[in-house]
């Protein structure tokens, strides 16, 4: 089966930054003229949304003869994405070749190459809905005055539904198709911050314009249900559930000292560069083993970037509440303690129920936890923290060295009343343990681990006194 490259660009860009990697391309015997293809869509018109690109991006699929009306293959199709391409892949491969069955063996995708890609957001996302963004980025043609792309932008913003939504689809799930046998997927992301005028918007953990934890596949989901009353000796208190335990981790990644979120693209057309070397690597693989020699030279680079810049790792939070009926909180607070093992789960935390020593462990570590947190300015009740891995195991290690004993950290949530007679049940929410300074369960995933995505679902009792039931008639409000 013929084979042919596709290119899928960002946010706010267009086909004509990559012709020098399509030259590149060609001059390395990927392909021809006619068989590396770039695909466009107007990114910053407002009313587009991810839906209406890859509706566009399928029908152009099969007028370019590489899938049926079926959506069977006809050509192999290797795709290189940059940013916002990464979601806009992730989304046409879930909604036609696996949202109604796993149709995977028909799906043309057989390579994926990430660059950069915004698989977990962008700091900037918002900033691109504001004044600036509009009169940096918008559009200026008549008609269409100074659009950014709205609809997109929700959707690349931090802790946004959307991200949290196309997980559950096609990276939470028991048949994950990104791995060494079905769709060979690899991610470059550079370590370096934008310098000169760009350096305005560098934040800690990204490329410049994504978080680079968030370019990973690599998500874990923990449910904390405190939906139902737990009575005393029913049974072991378990304060939360991985739900989905086994990460994907049938993909390459890479960290690459040296290049920021546009230069990864730049040294993709180039000679002699980390880049272009590794993209080569990925297009040219031809069975597994290939591939799991290239997922170990990816992971060797990355420790050797780390080690060489110095920069730390970070590790994304994902927070969603919700109540019993499976409703959004938009209104919450969280505060994060550390204190002595052995404590009673659900036992009140105040400084009454705190020795001294805890509480100055426990205002670094809400430090910490909360050094970068985002609440989504479309559904309040997604939230993302942005952990230092080192700084907050650092926090956990003295503490245990301090207080002579182990540790944990836990987690304390408050939830306002949404008025007088609706109310939540913040008792079950007072001493929730996330996690084991002495040591985690074997069969557990690590609850701090860099350059992931942790999702937490929490769910909180709401109840209510406007309902009742009796044998004698009542009047009416």
């Amino acid at each position: 089966m013929s084979e042919i490259t596709l290119i899928i660009h960002g946010w706010s860009d267009c086909s004509l930054s990559f012709k020098r990697l399509k030259k590149y391309l060609i001059k390395q015997g990927i392909g021809k003229t006619d068989t590396i293809l770039y695909a466009d869509y107007e990114s910053r018109e407002d009313n587009i949304t991810f839906d209406d690109v890859i509706d566009g991006l399928n029908d152009q699929m099969l007028k370019r003869g590489i899938i049926d009306r079926n959506g069977a293959k006809l050509r192999e199709l290797n795709v290189i994405v940059h940013s916002t391409g990464g979601l806009i892949i992730r989304h046409w491969i879930w909604r036609y070749y696996f949202k109604n069955g796993n149709r995977m063996a028909e799906c043309p995708v057989r390579r994926l190459i990430m660059l950069a890609p915004a698989n977990f957001g962008s700091p900037l996302a918002h900033r691109g809905k504001s004044f600036l963004g509009v009169l940096f980025k918008g559009r200026w043609k008549i008609g269409d005055f100074l659009e950014v792309g709205r609809r997109l932008l929700e959707g690349l913003e931090l802790a946004s539904p959307y991200q949290w939504q196309l997980a559950h689809k096609d990276l939470l799930v028991s048949e994950p198709y990104f791995t060494t046998d079905q769709i060979q997927t690899s991610i470059m992301v550079g370590l370096k911050d934008y310098e000169g005028l760009r350096g305005w918007v560098n934040k800690p953990g990204t490329d410049g314009t994504v978080v680079i934890a968030g370019t990973s596949l690599d998500v874990v989901k923990l449910r904390l249900d405190f939906s139902k009353s737990r009575k005393p000796g029913s049974g072991r208190y378990c304060p939360h559930d991985w739900v989905v335990k086994q990460a994907v981790d049938g993909f390459a990644f890479g960290v690459l000292e040296g290049v920021d979120h546009g230069g990864v693209v730049e040294d993709a057309g180039k000679d002699n560069t980390q880049v272009s070397a590794f993209l080569m690597d990925a297009l040219r693989t031809r069975g597994p083993g290939d591939f799991r020699r290239l997922k170990t030279r990816l992971a060797k680079v990355t420790e050797e970037s780390y080690a060489r810049t110095g920069k730390p790792r970070f590790q994304q939070f994902f927070l969603h509440v919700l109540d019993d009926q499976g409703v959004s909180i938009p209104d919450y607070t969280v505060e994060f303690f550390i204190m002595k093992a052995g404590r009673g789960p659900g036992q009140l935390i105040s400084r009454q129920t705190m020795t001294r020593k805890e509480l100055i462990h426990s205002r670094k570590a809400h430090a910490e936890m909360t050094a970068e947190i985002h609440t989504n300015s479309q559904d309040t009740s997604y939230r993302r923290l942005m952990v230092n891995i080192e700084k907050i195991k650092a926090v956990l290690k003295a503490a245990q060295q301090d207080m002579r004993a182990g540790v944990v950290l836990s987690m304390r949530m408050y939830v306002p009343d949404s008025d007088k007679g609706i109310r939540y049940a913040n008792k079950n929410l007072q001493n929730i343990i996330l996690y084991n300074h002495c040591g985690e369960a074997p069969d557990q995933p690590s609850f701090f681990y860099p350059n992931t995505t942790t999702f937490m679902e929490i769910k909180v009792d709401r109840y209510n006194i406007y309902v009742k039931i009796g044998r004698e008639a009542r009047a009416g409000d």
